[in-house]
């Protein structure tokens, strides 16, 4: 009888830790507000596609769009520094889309306008680094369908700036044609 009783005590005071102690976890979501952009995780916002932020209210494209002074060297010419205008706007492909337009200076051809040649982005900040993706893709110019374009850049919040490095395909050409292929580094400056 007495081994049951002190089993007993002994049981009772190990459930009584128990309750003691899982009533002071608490949850770590409970004072914390991401919005409708984001979801909590373990004290943390984990924002949705196209969002950042601590609460996940920055608009990650809202970043590149504006008018920008643009600075290309590619590999065709890498002794001249191409400098022109091009824009970043809003995509209606959905938040994390943006696109930019007069890519390569195509607006310099005869007949090719700024809006011809727009390229088709994504944004998002991965491990804080703030990048886009140009995924391959042909122009819907009739004077440009025979290109494509792909590349990856990045924003850095501290001096506004964009760069790029992106690929420009002539697809009418041959393969081993050197101007098959142009591969160009951008900079883009705010005006």
């Amino acid at each position: 009888m007495k081994n049951y009783f002190l089993r007993t005590l002994i049981i009772a005071i190990a459930a009584l830790g128990v309750l003691t102690i899982q009533s002071c976890d608490t949850d770590p979501c409970a004072n914390v507000d991401c919005g409708i952009n984001g979801t909590c995780f373990e004290g943390t916002c984990v924002c949705d596609a196209g969002y950042d932020g601590a609460d996940c209210n920055i608009v990650i494209r809202s970043l590149f769009t504006g008018v920008y002074d643009v600075e290309e060297i590619c590999d065709s010419d890498p002794d001249f520094t191409d400098t022109y205008t091009s824009s970043i706007n809003e995509s209606l492909e959905g938040v994390q889309f943006i696109t930019i337009s007069n890519v390569y200076n195509f607006a310099s051809f005869d007949d090719v306008t700024a809006e011809d040649a727009t390229a088709l982005a994504s944004v998002s900040n991965i491990g804080g680094v703030f990048s886009l993706l140009i995924e391959n893709q042909r122009f819907d110019a009739p004077l440009l369908e025979g290109f494509e374009i792909s590349g990856t850049g990045t924003y850095d919040p501290a001096t506004t700036v964009i760069t790029l490095e992106y690929s420009i395909t002539d697809t009418t050409l041959d393969p081993f044609d050197p101007a098959f292929i142009d591969n160009c580094v951008q900079a883009y400056f705010p005006q």
